[in-house]
């Protein structure tokens, strides 16, 4: 603008090719044209296709709808779910408590309550049947599934809205937590949908985790019980030596000092042997690495583990002094004494997150770029379709 506040007009000769601006009052007609270079100028509430473009694709990955009362932009669940895609796969750390938790005796009732409960023939109630061998808790399953098809309409298989009216809480709405626990369990399909084969498949798992820890209880009384009885005989064997000592009726102490030379020379051959022992009951009653029914592998640990996976066995059985296993591809059985599985690297695939499968397919040089991606998305598309043998596609490369 000039000196006195009026608008300036842009000169038409000037260098460069811009546009000259109307002043008010002057018709369009004087404008003179922009030349081969000149820009189109944006009026200020016009937008660039450029910028429509991107405001299109930001609203794209952005919900437009802000939360109530903050003003902030709120990510869509689609967008959520893209992000989760591309991120790595990370496992929640389990945060350990640091007091222990003291076993009231109601506690105890209870516990001892659930016990009978696996112990009696209706363990999943008595709606569901009679459940206490694996033959009638399949047939059980398979009653349970033609009386739920009753409610699926004219469906052929099961839907997964049938099962979700036992997460409804007594307000009418659901709860995740057990939406999540029934997915869980049972892994219909991508439809939502569950066939009788997985269903029974489910119960079944569930009947077998179920055996496997009554097994587990019963294996963990039986080790309570040798161990109260080695520590009674310590026990009353030094309440004598007490109880002479205190009647006076003999020199008890001159007589287990004499017998010292005696133990002396035995603890040479028993040494190492007795060693062994203690580590073994480090083993069970302190590190506890596997129950029964556990999937374990093991291997020296001064060695690196073979990247292919390690063969593996099942526990069968634990005692005090041994641990009885079975191997995995020929149901051959052995069994180790817990001192020597003691000083060996243990590996249990029941506690280890999400095993992971590596398979190498090797891509000829002419290959196009598209056909390794439509091989990519059928290998997803594979994997999601079967959500009861595989978890993700953790990564293609």
């Amino acid at each position: 603008s000039s000196a006195d506040g009026s608008p300036k007009r842009s000169s038409p000769s000037r260098p460069g090719g811009r546009k000259v601006l109307n002043e008010p009052g002057e018709s369009k007609g004087d404008t003179p044209e922009p030349s081969q270079g000149a820009k189109k100028i944006d009026q200020p509430g016009e937008e660039s296709p450029d910028t429509r473009a991107s405001r299109q694709r930001q609203s794209s990955f952005l919900d437009s709808s802000t939360s109530e009362g903050a003003g902030k932009p709120v990510y869509s669940s689609s967008s959520n779910v893209k992000l989760m895609n591309l991120l790595e796969e990370w496992e929640e750390p389990e945060f350990m408590s640091g007091s222990k938790a003291v076993a009231t005796v109601k506690d105890l009732v209870n516990f001892r309550k659930a016990v009978s409960y696996m112990d009696d023939k209706y363990p999943f109630s008595h709606a569901f049947g009679p459940a206490n061998t694996r033959e009638l808790t399949i047939s059980s399953a398979q009653t349970v599934y033609d009386r739920l098809m009753l409610a699926a309409g004219d469906n052929q298989v099961l839907p997964f809205s049938t099962l979700a009216v036992l997460a409804t809480a007594p307000d009418g709405s659901l709860m995740d937590v057990r939406i999540k626990s029934l997915i869980r369990l049972l892994r219909p399909d991508r439809q939502g949908n569950l066939t009788k084969l997985d269903f029974v498949k489910s119960i079944d798992e569930v009947y077998k985790q179920q055996r496997l820890l009554r097994a587990s209880i019963s294996s963990s009384n039986r080790i309570d019980n040798a161990f109260e009885k080695i520590v009674n005989c310590f026990f009353y064997f030094f309440l004598a030596i007490i109880a002479f000592t205190i009647l006076g009726w003999a020199n008890v102490w001159t007589v287990f000092l004499s017998f010292n030379t005696f133990f002396l020379g035995f603890s040479f051959l028993f040494g190492a042997a007795a060693s062994n022992y203690f580590e073994g009951l480090l083993l069970i009653f302190v590190r506890r690495p596997y129950d029964i029914g556990d999937r374990i592998a093991t291997s020296n640990p001064k060695s690196d583990t073979s990247p292919d996976g390690s063969s593996t066995w099942y526990v069968d059985n634990v005692t005090l002094f041994t641990t009885t296993v079975r191997f995995a591809t020929t149901n051959e059985v052995a069994t180790y004494s817990n001192g020597s599985i003691a000083q060996l690297r243990i590996i249990n695939a029941n506690r280890s997150p999400k095993g992971i499968i590596s398979v190498l397919i090797k891509f000829g040089l002419e290959t196009p770029f598209n056909k390794v991606t439509v091989f990519r998305a059928a290998v997803e598309n594979f994997i999601k379709a079967r959500p009861r043998e595989w978890i993700a596609l953790s990564g293609f490369r």
